[in-house]
């Protein structure tokens, strides 16, 4: 193919390395037809400086593209530097055309504009631990424009040698993929080295298999709803894309004429199977006789409704599974109250609403301590929960609990004073592989002055937590022991608590109300309390942000621990290696008065009145469907949620959710 070795350039003024030179004919296809066009290549290997015995997790090769003018059909090239150098062209380019094409139709190359861009290899002989895992780790690097990727995901990759002799098409073969610098920089040079810092923040863990992954088949109870046919948001989207990435193919298992049985949306699942899923009493042998005779690896669950229909189905088919015992410990607030016993903490369990006008239960009422927290023994989005200070309210909220939700038992108990937190955590064999905190601002029913008709419901959770390093060093103990004493060994887990006695409380900063160190001392040492337990990776508004905060995708890793798959599951564990790439938080807008009726192109009403804040929204989604007309439940609902990201401060991060809570209103009310 060459008929001529690369020409190397001297060292610039500047003293850096010398790059190899080469020129290439590439045929680009657009929708005017083909368009031949020459680039000269200059390239380089760049040197990561790893620590002293530190393992090298990647190798780069430096590759700065510009298109050569030249006439169609004529031989010369575009100016007197690139005299001696052959043109080469033919077959064996299929990676660098690739590459060329992808650039040159995002607008990233032009006859005007040169690119610069970072081609990753692997440091040794093996495959990848996910198929995107190059885009998954490199989402909204400030360095990279985009990432491309050139060879088949499921290959394996062979490392290259970096002393010279090779060519860059042979190299580029090698590559699982290239990111392209942004253009913010004052020089190639300057891209480069930024984009190399930040690739060994994000890429230093074992991204490698050494074996191939083999095919699995894993069943999901629960495709999860359609919130908006308009637009296609879809819940599991996390899921699914998680499944696409690890190879797995994917059985859904839910009602007849659910979305994903038939139509447009087929593709996302392998295959689907109507079942009866309103008696959750038969739902595990619906399940279990749902997939009789076929090949199924693991059974899983993303829906808080199926985790112990599933759990259960999961150990009739001798799959894995954590214990039935602790996830039903867990999911019964009463049971999870009777293993994590706290002798500050008063808690009855109610069997039913007509158990309040028992003899007993009145003497006991006598005793409590206000205020308190009533709750369904059984339930999710906060709905029937209530904060009451007296008996009075105690017994209002009791008679308001729908049936629906207090048909598994009334918890009453202590309410907890402090900052709430979701945690979440990654164990294997009781050792955790990741843990992460986030901050749950307070809510109406958190006021001084709250009332029963007050709720629960979320207002805005922001991560990384800012609690001071200490709690956030006790809330990991302390919750890590209370899921080991619940049973638990390994598996995602999504856990609310509280720092009780905390040195920090909300109030207003510089006119938005965070977190700062209280002015008073606190009465006791600081404690974590845990609210509540999920055996389950987080909802997706938790989900996507600590995918794009930490790299670490949570749906990806509740395959992994059902199908055993260790080695992937530590890998895909591994967070960047500072903090976080940015302040994330996710805003949520209430159903806030009865009759909302919820508009076609609510979001993006909200989109174009806050032009400013638009870029920095990661996600949003409506909760519902448009048309439909809301009411509270329960004294609680969302109609929708916005992701927002900043590099500048918490504080701003705050703002912009403030601003879209405020202006998803306004648009809900006609204003």
């Amino acid at each position: 193919m060459h008929n001529q070795a690369p020409i190397y350039t001297s060292p610039d003024h500047a003293g850096h390395e010398v790059f190899a030179r080469e020129v290439f004919s590439v045929d680009i296809r657009d929708e005017n037809g083909v368009i031949p066009i020459n680039v000269s290549c200059q390239w380089k290997f760049s040197h990561t400086r790893w620590p002293a015995n530190a393992p090298q997790h990647f190798h780069c090769l430096d590759l700065i593209i510009s298109v050569v003018p030249s006439v169609l059909g004529g031989a010369g090239l575009g100016n007197d530097s690139d005299e001696g150098l052959a043109i080469s062209g033919g077959s064996g380019l299929g990676a660098l055309t690739e590459l060329v094409r992808t650039c040159y139709t995002k607008r990233l190359l032009t006859e005007e504009v040169e690119v610069a861009t970072k081609v990753v290899f692997v440091p040794r002989k093996g495959y990848l631990c996910r198929s995107d895992i190059l885009e998954l780790r490199m989402w909204h690097s400030e360095f990279v424009a985009s990432v491309i990727k050139l060879s088949n995901p499921g290959a394996q990759f062979l490392p290259v040698q970096t002393d010279g002799g090779s060519t860059l098409p042979a190299l580029l073969a090698s590559s699982p993929g290239v990111l392209v610098a942004n253009k913010y920089a004052k020089s190639h040079h300057e891209a480069l080295g930024l984009l190399d810092r930040d690739l060994n923040a994000r890429l230093s863990f074992d991204w490698v298999l050494p074996t191939a992954p083999v095919a699995r088949t894993v069943a999901v109870v629960g495709g999860r709803p359609m919130f908006d046919m308009t637009k296609g948001s879809y819940g599991s989207e996390g899921p699914f894309d998680a499944a696409r990435a690890l190879g797995l193919s994917i059985i859904v298992l839910d009602r007849p004429g659910h979305w994903l049985e038939n139509g447009p949306y087929s593709h996302l699942r392998d295959d689907f199977i109507a079942i009866d899923v309103s008696d959750e009493t038969a739902l595990p042998s619906n399940i279990v006789k749902a997939v009789e005779g076929r090949s199924l690896d693991a059974i899983v669950t993303f829906s808080d409704e199926f985790v112990i229909a599933t759990a259960k189905a999961a150990e009739m088919l001798e799959l894995l599974t954590e214990p039935v015992e602790a996830i039903l410990q867990a999911h019964y607030k009463a049971g999870t109250r009777s293993i994590l016993r706290n002798p500050t903490i008063q808690a009855v369990h109610l069997e039913n609403k007509e158990q309040l006008e028992e003899p007993s239960t009145i003497s006991l009422l006598g005793t409590l301590r206000y205020p308190l927290v009533v709750k369904p023994c059984r339930g999710g989005a906060s709905r029937g929960v209530k904060r009451v200070n007296d008996e009075l309210g105690l017994r209002q909220a009791i008679r308001q609990m729908d049936e629906g939700l207090s048909k598994y038992g009334i918890l009453l108990e202590t309410y907890a004073e402090g900052p709430e937190v979701d945690a979440n955590f990654v164990l294997w064999d009781g050792e955790i592989l990741f843990f992460e905190i986030s901050d749950d601002f307070p809510c109406q029913a958190d006021a001084k002055d709250a009332t029963v008709s007050d709720n629960f419901a979320e207002t805005v959770v922001l991560l990384p937590s800012r609690l001071d390093a200490r709690e956030i060093d006790l809330l990991r103990s302390t919750l890590h022991q209370n899921l080991l004493q619940l049973g638990f060994r390994s598996g995602v887990f999504h856990v609310e608590a509280r720092v009780r006695n905390s040195s920090m409380c909300y109030r207003e900063l510089d006119g938005v109300v965070d977190l700062a160190h209280s002015n008073t001392p606190a009465k006791a040492p600081s404690d974590a309390f845990l609210i509540e337990v999920n055996a389950r990776p987080p909802g997706i508004q938790g989900v996507f942000p600590a995918l794009h905060t930490y790299g670490v995708d949570y749906c990806a890793l509740q395959y992994l621990r059902a199908l055993g798959d260790h080695r992937r599951l530590v890998a895909l564990s591994s967070p960047f290696s500072y903090p976080s790439q940015y302040w994330c938080g996710v805003t949520v807008t209430p159903i806030h008065r009865e009759a909302i009726v919820v508009p076609d192109g609510l979001l993006d009403s909200v989109m174009q009145r806050l032009p400013e804040v638009a870029p920095h929204v990661s996600r949003a989604e409506l909760l519902t469907q448009p048309g439909s007309i809301l009411s509270p439940r329960g004294g609680a609902g969302f109609v929708a949620y916005f992701m927002v990201r900043s590099r500048i401060s918490r504080k701003h991060v705050l703002e912009m959710c403030a601003r879209l809570r405020e202006v998803s209103k306004d648009v809900l009310d006609g204003l």
